[in-house]
């Protein structure tokens, strides 16, 4: 049997079970209504590439992200 640190009062017993590295990994991501909110690192060269392309489309940086996340993942359904 391991020794564990004790479950703080504010956690309950399903998110120190699923914080087992065998339990149900929950989301990292901060909710922001019905979106999630995550933390992206890119090259400063790509961000460029992003905000032209998000400018010339009249998008925000958010908006463009999600446009080539869909398109990148419709485009992968398609394929298989």
């Amino acid at each position: 049997m391991a020794i564990t640190k004790p479950i703080p009062k504010k956690e309950s017993v399903d998110q120190f079970i699923n914080n087992a590295p065998d339990g149900d990994k929950l989301r990292k991501g901060v909710k922001k209504g019905k979106r999630e909110q995550i933390s992206l690192t890119i090259p400063p060269a790509l961000l460029d590439r992003l905000d032209a392309v998000a400018n010339r489309l009249a998008l925000s940086r958010a908006g463009m992200i999600n446009l080539a996340i869909v398109r990148a993942i419709e485009q992968e359904e398609k394929n298989n």
